[in-house]
């Protein structure tokens, strides 16, 4: 709606590429991700992900899936960026309602 103001969740993606991919087309795969709307960048990694993108978008989850629909994705996992002041809060309430019980 005109005047409202969008709120945008920021992410990392971290994205397993299919093994066919892995080998002659990594680039084009890393690319691939890298052209998405919602990514501010992609960057291959070494470790339990082969990419790992950057994200701002209403819904995260929505960008997951057009992610893991890229024909050369084989898994996308999110973590969601979160304030320091917010994690500790919802520590905190963990943490109560473990006690509470």
């Amino acid at each position: 709606m005109k005047g409202e103001l969008e709120v945008f969740s920021r992410a990392y993606l971290l994205i397993t590429v299919r093994d066919e991919w892995k080998a002659g087309k990594f680039p084009e795969a890393v690319a691939a991700v890298a052209e998405l709307a919602e990514a501010d960048f992609a960057d291959p990694v070494v470790g339990d992900a082969d990419i790992v993108a950057m994200i701002a978008a209403e819904m995260p989850e929505s960008v997951a899936e057009k992610a893991a629909a890229l024909p050369c994705v084989e898994d996308v996992r999110i973590l969601k960026i979160v304030s320091a002041r917010e994690r500790h809060r919802s520590l905190r309430q963990e943490l109560l309602q473990k006690l509470a019980r």
